[in-house]
């Protein structure tokens, strides 16, 4: 007998089991207590500063290098864990130290960037306010010549130098008020979330 495609057959009835849900958590080096690292770290550390202030600079910079060390590592399981207050509460410290880190750097770009920038165009007009200054003596000698072509010749280079150093203080300006909402718009990023009841 030939089972077809369309055909029906009974499925065997099971006992329902419920799921079996498991959580599983990266661990380095095999299993590594993050509360003894984080203690040894801060031994080590303590250690090291101590050997450094007694003398003993090459064990205490080893003592030093391999505490920091063991607080990197506590504190990456700290982060994924998050399960203690101990765990929260470092978690959050390199959570805000990272936060602040990359708003000092946002700020630090933006300033940089915009100061250049505005340096520049200030510059720029300086240069262009001299070239001004040449062209309204120049006036001054076609008005007292009487040469009218040469006056609106002059006149309209003044309008288009007082043009192009109005533009550059704009530019200038819009490069400091870019550099402002850039290091505002980073301030409340890394501001403390607030929780208000409604």
């Amino acid at each position: 007998m030939r089972i077809d495609d369309t055909d029906e057959f009974e499925v065997p009835k099971m006992p329902p089991s419920p799921p079996n849900y498991e959580r599983v958590e990266p661990r380095y080096f095999g299993l590594t207590p993050h509360l003894l690292v984080g203690a040894l770290g801060a031994a080590a550390l303590l250690a090291g500063v101590a050997l450094l202030a007694g003398g003993s600079v090459a064990i205490g910079v080893l003592l030093i290098v391999a505490g920091v060390f063991m607080a990197m590592l506590f504190t990456e399981q700290a982060r994924r864990r998050r399960s203690s207050s101990l765990d929260r509460a470092a978690a959050a410290a390199v959570d805000h130290s990272l936060a602040l880190a990359g708003f000092t750097r946002v700020t630090v770009v933006s300033w940089t960037s915009a100061s250049r920038r505005a340096a520049k165009l200030r510059l720029e007009a300086m240069r262009l306010a001299r070239e001004r200054s040449h062209v309204q003596y120049d006036l001054g000698g076609a008005v007292h010549a009487g040469d009218e072509p040469r006056m609106q010749e002059l006149r309209d280079r003044m309008r288009e130098l007082d043009a192009e150093i109005d533009r550059r203080g704009r530019e200038a300006a819009a490069a400091i008020a870019h550099a402002q909402r850039r290091t505002r718009d980073e301030r409340r990023a890394v501001a403390a979330t607030q929780i208000r009841r409604p």
